[in-house]
């Protein structure tokens, strides 16, 4: 166990020791964390819809369907001359209460600002469709008699109307965003990046030099070479974890969730690309072509794994496909804990397929590796 150990911690030191490191492990990394936790970055109205009303109604009726709208999950605002800035504004037009005593049709005009949440958005437009549902059913009720009479008392066909919403089980209610799904998107990017370009060329190059073949000649064993050669790409994987997160708590306030879940996440995609790194380094033989393949396949993997945009969000089929992706498995391990609260119950068949992923990788790497050229 010693020499591997120190066969492992030997690869990580001659990594680190490269002039280049860090600029790939954090001074890149936290670049592409700038732009697109920015680009990602939710609006202040994520939390609470926020709905501005232009009531222009010359009778009662304006209020009273504003009245309907009030609701714990919107932030109302109404106003009686049109604001310069809104999200979402609801114009009730002059002769609203006119047309509803007569029983005439009528249009209601929502105007939404090009940069608002479409999420609040939803819920706002929800509460407006609520409220027409709830008032159409009073007046249906209501029947032919007198419309000027509906406020004089407590009418019996007032609020007979509850209107109640809800998803089905299941349904994604929250969008991941901003830098809470920035940087481990970028965190298990440039993981599979660095530890494919970095763990790939010190195979390729320590099997050129024989550096392999005079550490087995010595009194390692072939096990003891590989389990060696694969540590020491795991504590690279995780020494670059490390300094994200260490950067993303620091400088961006980064919600890691369950951090044992979170952890485990980390460390089961850390052992599958560094098996994948070992099977890369064996099986090509010149350094451009090794750095080539590994960024390649790691922004494909991206991609499709959800590491540039919020998996989520993307058609159906392009998800199915994203399954073939480590990153994919891993990412919404991210998502399910961070932003939906879910734990190990929830997680643990993303955590098993990972594993999978790292069986293959092992067989292939432990088939392919070679001792001398």
């Amino acid at each position: 166990m010693k020499k591997i150990w120190h066969i492992g911690f030997l690869d990580l030191k001659l990594t680190v020791k490269d002039k280049a490191f860090f600029f790939w492990m954090l001074a890149f990394p936290l670049i592409f964390i700038l732009i697109f936790g920015n680009l990602f970055r939710g609006s202040k109205t994520d939390t609470k819809a926020s709905l501005t009303v232009l009531n222009q109604d010359q009778g009662k009726w304006g209020a009273y369907f504003i009245d309907k709208l009030k609701s714990p999950g919107i932030e109302l605002t109404v106003e009686a001359t049109e604001p310069k800035e809104y999200f979402r504004m609801l114009l009730i037009p002059a002769d609203f209460s006119a047309k509803i005593e007569k029983r005439a049709a009528q249009t209601l005009e929502l105007k939404k600002d090009s940069d608002a949440n479409l999420q609040a958005g939803a819920v706002a437009e929800t509460k407006i469709a609520q409220a027409m549902v709830k008032l159409i059913a009073e007046l249906v009720l209501y029947g032919n008699r007198d419309m000027g009479a509906f406020f004089d008392s407590r009418s019996p066909y007032r609020d007979l109307v509850l209107v109640r919403t809800r998803l089905p089980e299941g349904t994604i209610t929250k969008v991941p965003s901003g830098f809470d799904h920035v940087i481990p998107g970028i965190l298990v990017q440039f993981v599979m990046m660095m530890v494919l370009i970095y763990g790939g060329i010190s195979v390729m190059e320590d099997r050129k030099r024989r550096v392999l073949a005079r550490i087995l000649y010595s009194s390692a064993s072939f096990a003891e070479l590989f389990a060696g050669k694969f540590l020491g790409r795991v504590l690279m994987g995780l020494l670059q974890s490390a300094i994200l997160i260490v950067a993303g708590l620091l400088f961006f306030r980064l919600n890691l969730g369950n951090l044992w879940l979170t952890g485990l996440n980390i460390l089961v995609f850390t052992l599958a690309m560094a098996c994948l790194s070992i099977f890369v380094g064996s099986v090509l033989k010149k350094e451009e072509l090794i750095v080539g393949v590994s960024v390649l396949t790691a922004n494909m993997f991206a991609a499709l794994g959800g590491c540039w945009w919020p998996i989520e969000i993307v058609p159906p089929a392009f998800r199915a496909l994203g399954m073939i992706s480590p990153a994919y498995w891993a990412m919404d391990v991210f998502h399910q804990v961070i932003f939906f609260g879910k734990g190990l119950e929830t997680v643990w068949p993303n955590l098993l397929v990972l594993l999978a992923f790292t069986a293959v990788f092992m067989a292939l790497a432990l088939r392919f590796f070679k001792i001398n050229e």
